[in-house]
């Protein structure tokens, strides 16, 4: 037998015996890959989803305050059930109501409970009165820009007394009306000053 007959055997042995261990590996690497891209595919949609969860409260939260929200708790909840499931379809995803609500609940108590106990103090009452007149503003200011409210002075100063009036009740804290007026007043007169610069 010459050599290169030989030869032309032993290759079709070896290819007779490596095809199927090749053929094993390539499905093994296609399935890890696949196996991957799903892994991948879960996780962004899982980022979509939290995404949606998170804008859904915060909106829900922003319309019960602004008022455009009548009913309390339950209006804010199937607010943002609603809003959430909208922005969940356009992504081409879909999940039930039950799901939702769970999700809803559990970022709702994420975002507006804090680990520690607040410690009741005249800097926390003023960093809290600080934060509901400059709040009030900007909310008063949105909503004259959204048409919620009419965008004239006396309209949004009186919905920026009553949104920071509610922010305080919500928060137990009690504050002499004139000083939340005059505070307004020089939050407004502060913004002003730095948005001209």
């Amino acid at each position: 037998m010459p050599i290169v007959t030989f030869l032309n055997l032993a290759a079709q042995a070896v290819l007779i015996l490596a095809l199927p261990i090749l053929m094993a590996a390539l499905f093994q690497w296609l399935r890890q890959r696949g196996a991957e891209f799903r892994s991948r595919q879960a996780i962004q949609q899982q980022q979509f989803i939290d995404a949606a969860i998170s804008m859904a409260v915060r909106a829900a939260e922003q319309s019960g305050s602004s008022g455009q929200l009548m009913g309390g708790a339950q209006a804010k909840k199937a607010f943002a059930i609603k809003a959430a499931q909208e922005y969940l379809k356009r992504l081409g995803l879909e999940l039930d109501v039950t799901g939702l609500a769970t999700l809803l609940e559990s970022e709702v108590h994420k975002q507006f409970s804090s680990a520690a106990p607040v410690v009741d103090n005249a800097a926390t009452r003023s960093a809290l009165l600080d934060k509901a007149v400059q709040s009030a503003v900007l909310a008063a200011e949105q909503s004259g820009l959204a048409n919620i409210i009419q965008n004239a002075g006396a309209h949004k100063k009186r919905f920026a007394l009553d949104f920071a009036f509610k922010y305080l009740d919500e928060h137990g804290l009690r504050v002499d009306p004139t000083v939340v007026d005059g505070l307004l007043e020089a939050e407004i007169m502060r913004q002003k000053i730095g948005g001209s610069r």
